[in-house]
């Protein structure tokens, strides 16, 4: 899954084999990436004043160099693609999930899950709101990512459309139908309207004089 510039997708996968393992892919990602940034910052910034990383390396070798040097290098090391790949799998039938954009590659897998994108703070929080973790049976890790996807919806950029997918270790994938995803969607509204319209919080506001 990529969050960001969409067009670099099949870049990302550049020199991927069906034989690699995750950890492999996911070296050969995060260093395509690399070389995305860098042939970005040559075509954006270099190619302007005629000059790339070899010329600055040598301009950065010596004691002085002007304002102008400066500030390309202060725009270098601000640059970024602003894009990042969620990698899924499975390492000795264990599962994966790897973090990866141009700066590093990171194994989630400990934290129990991950998300990126402009809703991925909410998709986070929902996460450690229920308190997920990789020790969850399959049913309740399909509505809690299902919950927090929607919980994302609110952050701009994300869609309402939602596609939930199940990875298994010998390799199938199962894609939930729209049948499925509207049941996620019942239980989802339902559990949105529970506290609002407890039968216990209309007692208890009975007994309160609010007048």
């Amino acid at each position: 899954m990529l969050s960001g510039q969409a067009l670099v997708f099949d870049a990302v996968l550049k020199d991927m084999k069906k034989g690699d393992s995750i950890d492999i892919i996911s070296e050969k990602i995060y260093k395509n990436m690399i070389a995305l940034r860098d042939e970005k910052i040559q075509r954006v910034i270099f190619d302007k004043f005629h000059m790339n990383f070899d010329f600055i390396k040598e301009v950065l070798m010596k004691d002085d160099y002007n304002d102008t040097i400066s500030e390309i290098v202060a725009t270098i090391k601000q640059f970024s693609l602003q894009t990042s790949v969620i990698l899924a799998g499975f390492k000795e039938k264990k599962a994966q999930i790897f973090e990866i954009s141009e700066n590093e590659a990171i194994n989630t897998r400990d934290i129990n899950f991950d998300a990126i994108g402009s809703g991925g703070i909410q998709a986070i929080n929902t996460l450690l709101f229920q308190r997920h973790s990789k020790t969850e049976n399959l049913k309740t890790t399909v509505y809690n990512v299902y919950k927090a996807k929607r919980n994302s919806e609110v952050a701009v950029g994300v869609g309402k459309e939602t596609d939930l997918f199940i990875f298994l270790s010998n390799g199938k994938v199962i894609e939930l139908t729209d049948a499925n995803i509207n049941i996620l969607d019942k239980i989802y509204m339902k559990e949105m309207q529970f506290g609002k319209t407890n039968k216990m919080l209309n007692d208890m506001f009975k007994k309160i004089k609010c007048d």
